[in-house]
């Protein structure tokens, strides 16, 4: 039996395919002028006939500035919505159009609308809602979203939305935890799943839970059975808490899922062994329904799109001074030489993972003399983020973009590692290593080492560091695409997420 997360932080240098939506192209546009507002939202809902479903929609900014008058708009003239589907737009919203207003880059904003289909029916076009975002009257994303009526029925576990917070360093809050059962079936036995895979420590030191390392979170059950209709909580008394670390770095807003599973009669069993002894409180779940006494069997979930709820734990700006860390190509003249350089970062607090807003990098500048034979894969061709260039053939390289796709600890290093050949010749110029540290390191005066060469066959060597080009500024339509892997992260939701399965 296995419980899976089913998510991937796709690579950060990639394009954007999370079901629906993908980045346009931009070969016409300059930094700053990357707007984008994609939806989030399951590409199929099944509902029990004669019941009402409630669908969320998650709209999102994955641009890199902030956009506004940003419209979501339910069906068109071209594809209106079947009037046998029972559609009602979400509150607040007229004649199928809400008005989202404006969005910070990353921010996302939801909606709720609900079906309620006259009769069953299998997946067909003609039973669809479909969705569009505009900004400023100009069209930005689609999306569409199929109803699916069954006489069948079964459970449909849901995730009552979490609010996000706002922590500091150090710093703990309670989590609030609604999961209820929308469905006509019962679910036997109930599985909690929480991941914060960024940095953020979920605090769930229960003897009913446990970390996962297939999952890289924790899993908490329950063998209390969640009857149609019914609804459960964290009681005050044993709450899922999270804690922000010391050292955690800012600004940057940390996501946290958690997901409801219904899980089989085996798995239970295999937890309960595997668990058995274990010291500490017990997590308990909180009726906010009658339960019903029976135990039924096993049911498969309708929607599995809705089983989970997202939220971010926003830290403020923290500091972290980044110094560039040079190296010598050193050997005879033939020969090859690995040098590694990046940053090292000296504190106080990490540095933040790769966002829509943060793209910390390295330019590198090859001295002369050598000749590039292996890059590091995180470094491409190119003087800045806006200059790359994957086709370049290596042997011509001159200038390196490396990026930084993980959190640096305080004193900790994130360093690419570079081999080249050492060329005959005198007077070898040196290159240089330099960083962009983003919006934590205030200190410039350490953001650029020599990169030098060092012959041991008779060549001149050395070389004293120079003033080569600047690195170039941040630009923003580079920042958005080399963000994709966070983004795509975060709009996993459009994808099955748990599994349970003998």
């Amino acid at each position: 039996m296995l419980l899976r997360a089913r998510y991937a932080l796709v690579g950060a240098v990639s394009v954007l395919a999370v079901g629906s939506l993908a980045l346009p192209a931009r070969a016409a546009e300059g930094p700053g002028e990357f707007a984008y507002v994609g939806i989030l939202t399951p590409e199929t809902v099944t509902v029990v006939n004669g019941q009402t479903k409630t669908v969320k929609v998650d709209v999102y900014n994955v641009g890199d500035g902030a956009v506004e008058d940003v419209r979501l708009t339910f069906g068109s003239d071209a594809r209106p919505i079947s009037a046998d589907l029972g559609f009602t737009a979400p509150a607040g919203c007229a004649a199928n159009v809400c008005d989202i207003g404006d969005l910070k880059p990353g921010q996302r904003r939801s909606v709720r609308f609900t079906v309620k289909p006259a009769a069953a029916g299998a997946a067909d076009p003609a039973r669809t809602v479909a969705l569009a975002t505009s900004i400023g009257g100009q069209p930005s994303d689609q999306a569409s979203v199929t109803v699916v009526g069954t006489d069948k029925g079964g459970a449909d576990l849901e995730v009552d939305d979490i609010a996000d917070l706002e922590l500091r360093p150090g710093g703990s809050a309670d989590v609030p935890v609604a999961i209820r059962n929308s469905g006509n079936r019962d679910v036997p036995a109930l599985g909690l799943v929480v991941m914060a895979p960024l940095g953020v420590d979920p605090a769930l030191d229960y003897r009913n839970c446990e970390q996962d390392a297939e999952i890289g979170g924790f899993v908490c059950v329950f063998n209390d059975p969640l009857v149609a209709g019914g609804v459960f909580t964290l009681p005050e008394s044993t709450p899922l808490r999270v804690r922000v670390p010391a050292g955690a770095a800012g600004p940057f807003d940390y996501p946290v899922f958690v997901a409801a599973v219904g899980l089989t009669d085996g798995y239970v069993f295999d937890f309960a062994k595997r668990t058995a002894g274990a010291a500490g409180r017990e997590l308990k779940l909180e009726g906010v329904a009658s339960l019903s006494a029976k135990e039924p069997e096993a049911a498969e979930d309708l929607n599995e799109n809705d089983n989970f709820a997202e939220f971010a734990v926003s830290v403020p700006r923290t500091l972290a001074d980044g110094t560039a860390v040079g190296g010598v190509f050193k050997g005879a003249v033939g020969d090859t030489a690995t040098v590694q350089v990046g940053v090292h970062n000296l504190g106080p607090s990490a540095t933040i993972p790769l966002s829509l807003t943060s793209v910390q990098y390295a330019h590198v500048k090859l001295p002369t003399g050598v000749v590039l034979t292996e890059a590091d894969r995180r470094c491409l061709p190119g003087t800045s983020l806006d200059d790359i260039d994957e086709s370049a053939d290596l042997s011509g390289v001159t200038d390196l973009v490396c990026i930084v796709l993980d959190s640096v600890p305080d004193n900790g290093r994130h360093l690419f590692a570079l081999t080249a050949e050492i060329q005959e010749g005198t007077g070898y110029r040196a290159g240089s290593v330099r960083i962009d540290g983003s919006v934590q390191d205030t200190k410039s005066g350490n953001d650029r080492a020599a990169l030098t060469v060092e012959s041991t066959a008779g060549g001149a060597g050395g070389g004293l560091p120079i003033t080569g080009a600047p690195a170039g500024l941040l630009a923003g339509g580079g920042a958005a695409l080399l963000a994709v892997g966070l983004i795509a992260f975060r709009l996993a939701r459009r994808r099955r997420i748990v599994t349970v399965a003998e």
